[in-house]
């Protein structure tokens, strides 16, 4: 009896150590971001899995041949789950994986506000949103440096009217602190 139980419980502490061995997201991680300037806080929420939130500034620039260039630099809040799809292939061809630097599916809500920081460009709306799926990717060296890009289909919603769009972000900058790896 004293043998089962003591190999039942060999078995079960392996198991619980194998499992905490094998978790691959950071367990927090903030990042800078130069190219449309913002700062990123990523907590893990499992194995391959995380929340993404985001607080910065986007660009937006509107003109034609037949009226004025306007831009306007407009304030916005982002959040996601995303799911890190290619973590063990990566591993398996002796690829970098710290930082989070992989590919992902995310579930994605965004808010802009219409009111420029800087700039002449006026919406049509104060109050902009965006849900919906992204695929993206990030990679990230061994000194921090950090670059990514992401594209998808959602709902877009503002004061005025909503419907279907697409979305593509990309982003170059640095993560702040060190890996746990």
């Amino acid at each position: 009896m004293k043998t089962k139980t003591f190999l039942i419980l060999s078995i079960l502490i392996t198991f619980s150590l194998r499992g905490q061995t094998d978790i691959y997201v950071e367990k927090n991680q903030f990042k800078i971001n130069f190219l449309a300037p913002s700062l990123e806080y990523e907590k893990s929420t499992g194995q391959s899995t995380t929340l993404n939130f985001e607080i910065g500034t986007g660009f937006a620039l509107r003109g034609g041949s037949e009226r004025s260039t306007e831009f306007g630099i407009f304030p916005y809040v982002e959040g996601q789950y995303r799911y890190y799809t290619n973590f063990k292939r990566r591993l398996s061809k002796g690829k970098n994986i710290s930082r989070n630097a992989g590919n992902y599916l995310a579930l994605s809500i965004l808010y802009v506000s219409g009111n420029p920081i800087l700039g002449d460009l006026n919406l049509s709306s104060n109050n902009n949103l965006f849900v919906g799926p992204l695929y993206g990717l990030q990679r990230t060296s061994k000194s921090g440096f950090n670059f990514g890009v992401e594209f998808g289909a959602g709902y877009f919603q503002n004061d005025v009217h909503g419907g279907l769009g697409v979305r593509v972000d990309f982003s170059v900058g640095w993560v702040i602190g060190r890996n746990k790896k």
